[in-house]
């Protein structure tokens, strides 16, 4: 997913993961945890979090945040991005390693039609060279 086209900055989307990652055992993520995780000050990770609650991709709940449905998704369609990356190059011979530094700098500029191509050529895998599960897309579900 290309996340400039959604009008969100690579710390945008730093805060996201640590919400997700926060919550990924239940609610909520609290400002505090996410500003340390981020390691930014908590006015700065407010910042992010009303940007974010703007654009319906988190929500503010009574005690802390979660991401949305559609937080989610755009979750998703990066780590989608990445694992397709690592695949395609891992396959043309670069170590993983590389592979995975590699797909970490394009995985966030990608967008779903080209991510549907590259699957389609790679044959639709349904994990990545590290074994983690690739999130389906439009047509691979």
């Amino acid at each position: 997913m290309n996340l400039m086209a959604l009008g969100l900055t690579e710390r945008d989307y730093d805060c996201m993961v640590s919400i997700n990652a926060l919550t990924f055992k239940g609610w909520p993520a609290r400002v505090k945890e996410i500003s340390a995780s981020m390691k930014v000050k908590p006015p700065t990770a407010v910042g992010f979090l009303e940007k974010l609650t703007g654009l319906n991709l988190v929500e503010k709940g009574n005690i802390g945040y979660r991401l949305t449905g559609r937080g989610k998704e755009v979750l998703d369609s990066v780590t989608r991005a990445h694992r397709l990356f690592e695949t395609l190059l891992s396959e043309a011979g670069i170590p993983l390693d590389n592979a995975c530094r590699i797909s970490s700098s394009i995985d966030r500029h990608v967008n779903g039609d080209f991510l549907e191509a590259l699957c389609s050529v790679l044959r639709h895998p349904d994990r990545c060279p590290h074994g983690s599960p690739i999130p389906g897309g439009v047509r691979h579900v």
